[in-house]
Parts: structure tokens; C-alpha cells; sequence
């Protein structure tokens, strides 16, 4: 009897076992912030974008009539008189392939002069520099094709973050020469150069079609080339690359940009509004 109760509990706890064993567990859903699939639709497929930003800088020193120089660092560096100036343009146009995501094109034109026509530096009484009639140019034109992708901000529809990958090559010349008496004595540069970045940004819409951007840039590579030619005798070349992985603060850029849906997404006005306005005509 001893015995049969013991194989009776044994059969009893296999079973309990066996039951256990196959009893299906619970479904574990991985976690996610909802972030690399907004549900909401920012900007919609077929919207064309466009935008243009214009800079423009000028320095004059001592270039007043009977006008002896400007002074500055204490004195160390004496009359100085010169000019210095900066100007660029950059257009650029996108197409949204699809709802939050563009591709476009990026255009940048950038010319700096820099005209040093008298400078002293006096480091003693017994120590001091003269350099005059010292120029220097350089322009620059680059084109960049972009991919961008917006993440509305808690579903929103008018601020959104956005990530832009940008693959842009750039060409430049640049000249610094000195003029003495009738000669011109300097160096002439080749500039050829290339970049992969990667630019967030922040994007606020202040009407139905306009926005305001703010963009950084945080991480990319560049690659560039400079071949240098002194006196139109002398040659030398000089490459260089680097990889940056941290925030440059000098590429801050704000912009102002406009998106203009089209097909079915472009507000249209109602017949209501049409006849309301037809009556105030007459």
C-alpha cells in the first residue's frame, strides 16, 4: 500500500511538472521609444523646398583723409590701414520622396579679400616690422546633394528634429601677393576638396509654409588638396584628412526655408471663402 502511494505521488508531481514545462509564456514586446518611425506626417511626399541665404561683410581701417592708422593691442601693432571683405550665397532646393524624407541639392559661393596696406609692429624701440601693400583673395565654389529625414516632436506639425547626410566637393583658388613698386611678388593655390557629414537640426514652422532651421554640425569627414605655385616658378602640393566626431560651434547655421506641397496636400481655398470675398467685391 506504502508503495502504491508513493508511485501515485511521483506520477502526481511529473505531470504537475510536465504541465508546467509546456505552459506557454507570456509574449515579451521590445522596447520602443517610437523615435526612427514618427506616425505623424510632417512634411508630405511630393513637397518641393527651397531656400537662400545671403552674407555679406566689410572692414575699412584708416582710410580717413590725412588718416595716420588704426592702433590696437596695446600698441604692439601701429597704423594699420587696410580692408577686409566677405560675401556668400548658397541656394539650395529639396524634393520629399516620401512623407518626412528629402533629397536635394546644395549650392555655396564664397569670395574673401583682404587688403593690408600699411602695418607696423613695434615690439621695442630697437624691434619693429613694417609690412605694406599686402593682398590676399580667395574664392570658393562647392555643390553638396543631401538625404534628410524629419522626426515630428511628440506628433507635432510644426517643430521637428531632423538628421541630414551631405556628400559635397568644393574648388577654390586663392592668391596673397605683394606689389613693389612695379613688381608682384606671390602665391597662387589649387584648392580642390571633398566632405561626408552628418547635420541635426531643429526645424519650426511660423506659417503654413515657411520655417525657420537651426543645424549643427557634429560629426563627418573631409579631404582636401592644395597644389601651390610661388613666383609662377615654385610648386608645391599639400594634402590633408580628418574625421571630426564632436560639435563644431563655428557651423551653426540659421536659415530660414520654404515648403510648398503640392498635388492633393496644397491648401486650397474653400468655395465659401471664394463667394465671401466675391460679395465684399460688389
Amino acid at each position: 500500500m506504502k508503495r502504491l502511494f508513493l508511485t501515485f505521488l511521483l506520477l502526481t508531481s511529473m505531470c504537475a511538472w510536465l504541465s508546467a514545462r509546456t505552459k506557454e509564456k507570456p509574449e515579451i514586446v521590445p522596447f520602443d521609444r517610437g523615435i526612427g518611425m514618427p506616425n505623424s506626417c510632417f512634411i508630405p511626399k511630393g513637397s518641393v523646398g527651397g531656400g537662400l541665404s545671403v552674407s555679406y561683410t566689410n572692414y575699412n581701417i584708416g582710410n580717413s583723409a590725412n588718416d595716420i592708422g588704426y592702433k590696437m593691442l596695446f600698441s604692439l601693432i601701429q597704423d594699420v590701414k587696410g580692408s577686409f571683405d566677405t560675401f556668400g550665397v548658397s541656394p539650395y532646393i529639396s524634393y520629399f520622396v516620401a512623407d518626412n524624407i528629402s533629397v536635394g541639392a546644395r549650392f555655396d559661393y564664397d569670395r574673401s579679400a583682404f587688403t593690408l596696406g600699411d602695418l607696423n609692429l613695434k615690439l621695442t624701440d630697437e624691434l619693429a616690422f613694417n609690412i605694406s601693400n599686402m593682398n590676399y583673395l580667395k574664392q570658393s565654389y562647392s555643390g553638396a546633394l543631401t538625404v534628410r529625414d524629419y522626426i515630428p516632436i511628440a506628433g507635432s506639425k510644426r517643430f521637428a528634429m531632423f538628421a541630414e547626410l551631405s556628400a559635397a566637393g568644393a574648388y577654390g583658388q586663392s592668391e596673397s601677393y605683394k606689389i613693389d613698386n612695379t613688381d608682384k611678388v606671390g602665391t597662387y593655390q589649387d584648392i580642390y576638396q571633398f566632405s561626408l557629414g552628418v547635420v541635426p537640426g531643429i526645424t519650426c514652422f511660423v506659417t503654413n509654409e515657411t520655417a525657420i532651421e537651426i543645424s549643427v554640425g557634429v560629426m563627418g569627414f573631409e579631404y582636401q588638396k592644395v597644389v601651390q605655385t610661388t613666383n609662377q616658378v615654385e610648386v608645391s602640393v599639400m594634402e590633408n584628412s580628418k574625421a571630426n566626431f564632436k560639435i563644431n560651434l563655428l557651423s551653426i547655421n540659421l536659415g530660414l526655408s520654404v515648403y510648398i506641397p503640392t498635388g492633393a496636400h496644397r491648401v486650397k481655398k474653400s468655395v465659401k471663402t471664394q463667394k465671401v470675398k466675391k460679395d465684399e467685391i460688389y
